[in-house]
């Protein structure tokens, strides 16, 4: 007799799922990204008040079904805003001037539940919901260095490369969304 899995789940991060969260990205940071950095990071110390009923913001988690129960498997995150000017060339916080940004961030999937569809999941959602609340455009940057990322986000549904900002120190490759690729 086979056992059929329940599909991964996911939704809206709950404050019971925080504590969870907090580990899975600082253990993400340490592992993959080169450490934790508060310019960069500061919303991982601050999750309760960055995302949790923050107009314009929404963090998601995908739970899979695990041997005790429901396992966190990833996240992703978006937020008001384009990338930082402090990282960028003028010319790309010129782009975003005057417009109603969202930025997709923090997805992050742990290693063991790669190349299942959680990574793809969580940000086909993360863009919906930032289109569905009205930003015009959605952005995102990514790290090519890690393993996979710019394949990902290269081969997402109307990912479309804006600046490819490598040797910068985090090796980063900005993409806007285009919103007719992710209607249902």
């Amino acid at each position: 007799m086979t056992i059929a899995l329940a599909p991964p789940v996911v939704r809206a991060a709950q404050r019971e799922d925080l504590p969870g969260v907090s580990r899975h990205m600082r253990a993400m940071l340490e592992r993959e990204l080169g450490g934790y950095d508060p310019r960069l990071h500061a919303d991982v110390d601050d999750l309760a008040g960055t995302y949790l009923g923050a107009p314009g913001t929404r963090l998601l988690v995908c739970l899979v079904e695990g041997p005790d129960g429901p396992a966190l498997a990833g996240t992703a995150s978006v937020r008001a805003g384009g990338p930082k000017p402090q990282f960028v060339p003028s010319w790309l916080t010129d782009r975003y001037a005057g417009r109603r940004v969202g930025q997709i961030c923090r997805v992050w999937v742990d290693p063991e539940h790669r190349r299942l569809g959680v990574g793809r999941m969580l940000a086909v959602e993360a863009a919906r919901w930032a289109l569905a609340d009205g930003y015009d455009p959605v952005c995102l940057h990514t790290n090519a260095a890690v393993p996979g990322a710019l394949a990902f986000w290269t081969s997402f549904p109307g990912a479309t490369l804006v600046h490819d900002a490598r040797p910068d120190p985090w090796s980063t490759v900005h993409f806007e969304i285009d919103p007719s690729a992710l209607t249902p």
